[in-house]
């Protein structure tokens, strides 16, 4: 088969190369597709990619594209992750709405709907080039693109992301349990998911019992976890929150910190990546690579290629993912798109009964899916008024007219990226 990976000079496509040799065997034969519009990363990254698969014996082919047509035809799966207007762009979506009193965020907010607007256009073309191809979407926020992708273009679509694994690692720590074999049923919207319910090799945990018995530990967030504050709230609320709960219950307290640090996450890695790609562009040269993992590490690229995997091999195999709600939340649209606990096999996607959402987050839960739902439409339609429509019905959002200056100030930073508004 042929997948086709479009934005592959990320810095995560380390990662991702390492997916591919976990399941070197059951990808044999597959030609990899790999598309960027930089054209150095892209050289590195397919360099590295041949290499790493001569080394590690895996007989997966490599082509390096800047046309995204020719990287499209014939491919069965079409991943994408990629972030248009790159790192520079993320700045802004972090920076416009904190000037504003305002979480930043790149997925979660203003700051995830401005990165909509520039996401949806994309998939919309990709959608129309590889119709009969399966979109395994990474590109955020992967609920309203998925959401766009699938009411709009009828596409086959499966949204990704790899937070409810490292959210059931946190929560393995801070409950003092096994990571390995412990199982939590995360359920909700992506970046917005709840779990009631824990197993252990199969075994169903008291949870109520272990959050009565956890300590809140000191210490600070890192730029991607905040174990302090997730374990208050966890007790507060009696179930596991995922860990971007803190931007809707601590706010006020994450906006002052934020301006405090002085820095957005974007300029962070900004900062660091020149010497990542150089260690990368290095080892790429080697027989034997083994490329950086700060970036390209952790359970990213496993997860997207399992995924494939588990479509492409018919495996019926139970994956938390975001997909087409069928009833697995009656507290939400049947059409609404969810992160729920799957079985994924070739037809796609067949989401789970979870239930209805838990009674404390039900209607926060509910309000974020509003958001989404007119977003996505925001962001086919480039109508300005559906854009501060969604804007004014996020949670982060408290006024109208911050709104509007968040709205006008992102449609005229990010111009050059959103078609559908000219």
């Amino acid at each position: 088969m042929k997948i086709a990976i479009i934005g592959a000079g990320s810095g995560y496509m380390p990662g991702v190369i390492r997916g591919i040799l976990h399941r070197a065997d059951d990808l044999a034969g597959t030609e990899l597709a790999c598309h960027d519009i930089d054209t150095g990363n892209l050289v590195t990254m397919t360099r590295l990619a041949r290499a790493m698969f001569s080394a590690g014996g895996a007989a997966v082919t490599v082509s390096a594209h800047t046309g995204l047509k020719a990287a499209l035809d014939g491919a069965s799966y079409v991943f994408t992750t990629f972030r248009p207007g790159g790192l520079a762009a993320r700045h802004l979506d972090e920076s416009i709405p904190l000037r504003h009193g305002v979480v930043g965020q790149e997925t979660a907010g203003p700051g995830g709907f401005l990165m909509a607007l520039r996401s949806v256009p994309v998939l919309l073309e990709i959608a129309a080039a590889a119709p009969d191809a399966w979109i395994v979407n990474y590109t955020n926020p992967t609920n309203v693109v998925t959401d766009a992708v699938a009411r709009t273009t009828g596409a086959r679509i499966i949204g990704l992301c790899d937070q409810a694994v490292g959210d059931t690692e946190m929560w393995a720590g801070l409950l003092g349990l096994p990571f390995e074999g412990l199982e939590a049923d995360w359920t909700g919207l992506n970046h917005a998911t709840w779990a009631q319910r824990l197993r252990l090799d199969g075994h169903d945990l008291d949870v109520p019992a272990l959050l009565d018995e956890l300590e809140i530990p000191g210490g600070g967030a890192t730029p991607w976890r905040d174990p302090s504050r997730m374990a208050e709230l966890a007790k507060t609320l009696g179930f596991l929150p995922n860990s971007y709960a803190k931007y809707y219950f601590f706010h006020d307290e994450v906006v002052a910190e934020l301006r405090e640090k002085g820095t957005t996450r974007a300029q962070d890695i900004l900062a660091m990546l020149p010497a990542y790609y150089e260690q990368v562009a290095a080892e790429s040269r080697k027989a034997d690579p083994d490329p950086s993992r700060e970036r390209g590490g952790g359970e990213h690229g496993e997860f997207a290629v399992d995924v494939i995997c588990a479509l492409h091999r018919d495996e019926g195999r139970r994956m938390i993912v975001n997909t087409r709600n069928n009833g697995a939340i009656p507290s939400l649209d049947a059409d609404a798109i969810v992160e729920v606990p799957s079985l994924v096999e070739r037809a796609g996607p067949v989401p789970l009964t979870m239930g209805p959402l838990p009674g404390p987050v039900r209607g926060l839960t509910q309000a974020i899916h509003a958001y989404e739902r007119l977003a996505s439409e925001a962001a086919v339609t480039g109508d300005r008024r559906t854009a501060l429509q969604a804007l004014m019905a996020h949670p982060f959002v408290r006024s109208k007219h911050t709104a509007e200056k968040i709205l006008d100030e992102g449609l005229a930073a990010h111009r050059d990226h959103l078609p559908q508004f000219t």
